[in-house]
């Protein structure tokens, strides 16, 4: 028999969700916590909860409000409490037999799932939410289409891409029929993101510039906001770091207040910070905006990507410690999802912690990389373990091997339409092949003044512009003078990829070195 809602039930309105493991002396009680929500910016909140205390969940009214709930915490990035009134939906959906409220509470359970980890909950409720929508017609569906928008999320972060496709591809057929322009824009941007998912980026950027330029044209400044920031995405993965942080800056101009996506458009200027040798700075931008090290804005299946980020960070900085931990977190979070591509990039997560004190170590964990992005159909994926593998062989002067991991990623970059990325990998195989024994400066890096040596040297070992100004007792704008031609000689786009030029070049000099007998070869 079902029971009433009570003050009691209302979970506490503030943003934060608290600490479960420390006792609580602090909550307000549940009057208090509505005056306040009356006075603040959840008023409608506070509205909804005292009917709800007033009228309990079994009266028939209970149930609109129930959902209207659990959509303002989804809103408002508060999964927990989303959970927890979507399930009392549900249970209030089931009773009173009503099945578009069944479908509309199972489907806020599986976003709800997306974010906290209930995969299983999530893809049961998926499932249940496509057999509901399968029995519907066109017409019955497009009165359906914010559901089906959410399910192609939910079905893309489960990585079962072909059923995200299939319903990007109805609802934009029917939105586009209907004329319901922000769901088959809406609906264009995600059918982007599966395609960048499944590694074809070239696909990936007409969908989204197509959503872009329409969105323009209608007035939807939100959505313009969303296109941007996909654009974005598919730029840092092809590897051109300098549009990527156009389009994200691009993005957070469109309107004049905080967007829904303002923590997106941070991360990826945080990211392209990273990958231009910012790496400090980088990596706190991009912990400010997943809400810190817990990774609480990131949907779950993707924190392991986000924690390789932040390892990769940490071991160019020389700070072992912290990238070991982001390791461990990484691999904490893949174990916990059960996913192919997550336990991808745990791996390489791993690999980055361990590349400068076990280049062995690393090696094995990129080839475990591998073999997970294999099973999980991660073309880019593959891609960047492929390199790790590669610059992990290099350290120990294992030419060839090196040489056939990186032919191997090149060439998965250009099958993905990442020609920058491609590019940038086949300087890290000229590196390794034209590096004669015994020469200081090998490869493309003789192309180097003495001075260009010495700060790519230090780029290479994660130094900022500042402190290679300190180091050499230069000016700052010198610096800054010098990185700019070491880029262009080096025909490169971003200080990570100097690094991995170097690393790998002087790596392979100094294994040959040590193959020439002391006193020539004769």
């Amino acid at each position: 028999m079902a029971r009433s809602f009570r003050r009691e039930d209302v979970p506490v309105l503030d943003h934060d969700v608290p600490d479960r493991s420390v006792p609580d002396h602090g909550v307000p009680d549940f009057d208090a916590v509505l005056h306040e929500q009356l006075a603040g910016p959840d008023h409608r909140l506070a509205e909804i909860n005292g009917e709800l205390a007033r009228i309990g969940t079994c009266d028939p009214g209970a149930l609109a409000l129930l959902l209207e709930a659990s959509r303002c915490y989804l809103q408002k990035n508060d999964h927990l409490r989303q959970e927890y009134y979507a399930a009392q939906a549900f249970e209030r959906a089931v009773a009173f037999d009503d099945r578009g409220a069944v479908a509309e509470a199972g489907m806020s359970l599986a976003l709800s799932g997306c974010w906290t980890g209930g995969l299983y909950t999530a893809r049961v409720h998926a499932d249940r939410v496509a057999a509901h929508l399968d029995r519907a017609d066109d017409t019955a569906v497009g009165r359906l289409l914010p559901l089906l928008t959410d399910l192609s999320w939910v079905e893309s972060q489960l990585q079962r891409f072909p059923e995200a496709e299939a319903h990007q591809r109805r609802g934009m057929r029917v939105a586009e029929a209907l004329q319901e322009w922000r769901h088959a824009l809406l609906l264009r941007v995600l059918h982007g993101a599966t395609l960048r998912e499944l590694g074809r980026l070239g696909e990936a950027e007409r969908h989204t510039l197509h959503a872009l330029r329409t969105a323009e044209t209608r007035g939807h400044p939100d959505l313009v906001e969303t296109a941007l920031i996909a654009l974005s995405e598919i730029a840092l993965e092809a590897g051109d770091n300098e549009r990527a942080r156009e389009l994200a800056e691009q993005a957070r101009t469109v309107t004049p207040f905080r967007g829904p996506f303002e923590d997106a458009a941070l991360v990826l200027i945080g990211m392209t910070m990273l990958r231009t040798g910012s790496l400090r700075d980088g990596r706190d931008t991009v912990l400010e905006a997943v809400g810190g090290k817990r990774l609480p804005l990131v949907p779950f299946v993707g924190r392991a990507r986000v924690y390789a980020v932040l390892a990769s960070a940490d071991s160019s900085l020389d700070q072992h410690g912290e990238a070991r931990e982001w390791s461990r977190l990484a691999m904490s979070s893949a174990l916990a999802c059960g996913m192919n591509r997550a336990h991808g990039y745990a791996q390489l997560a791993h690999a980055e912690a361990v590349l400068g004190s076990d280049p062995d170590g690393a090696q094995r964990a990129a080839d475990a990389a591998c073999v997970a992005f294999e099973r999980g159909r991660a073309r880019l994926g593959l891609a960047a373990a492929y390199l790790m593998a590669g610059a992990a062989h290099g350290r120990k002067g294992r030419r060839r091997a090196s040489q056939s991991a990186l032919a191997r990623s090149e060439e998965l970059y250009r099958a993905s339409a990442a020609p920058v990325a491609a590019d940038n990998v086949r300087l890290l195989r000229a590196a390794g092949r034209s590096a004669p024994a015994g020469d200081a400066g090998p490869g493309p890096i003789e192309c180097l003044s003495p001075r260009e040596l010495q700060v790519a040297r230090l780029i290479a070992r994660g130094s900022s512009n500042q402190q290679i100004a300190s180091a050499l007792d230069i000016k700052l704008n010198t610096v800054q003078v010098h990185v700019g031609r070491i880029l262009r000689k080096l025909r490169v786009g971003s200080r990570v990829a100097v690094a991995r030029v170097v690393m790998l070049a002087e790596s392979t000099a100094a294994s040959d070195r040590a193959a020439v007998p002391a006193g020539g070869g004769n």
